[in-house]
């Protein structure tokens, strides 16, 4: 199976929501595909990120492309990192 196939990933005009969670409980570091489509999101979107757990690797990559991050635990095992695409 390919890594992309298990990021579940939904878009519309205004949103990118990114669920990352199964890929990497199965032990998959998808770091390069949510940076990529970030990087390929139009100005303005509100992009969020789910991981289960805090991810540092993943938060320093997107402030390194300029983004601020909000993080936040939703629920045990399950943390949601917002960002606005600029």
């Amino acid at each position: 199976m390919e890594l992309m196939e298990l990021l579940k990933v939904e878009r519309d005009d205004v949103r990118l929501t990114i669920d990352a969670r199964d890929a990497i409980r199965k032990g998959f570091h998808p770091r390069h595909e949510i940076l990529k489509l970030v990087d390929e999101a139009q100005s303005g979107t509100l992009c969020e990120i789910h991981v289960p757990h805090r991810t540092g690797p993943l938060i320093a990559a997107l402030e390194g492309m300029g983004l601020n991050v909000a993080v936040s635990e939703v629920e045990p095992g399950h943390w949601r990192l917002r960002v606005i695409k600029i």
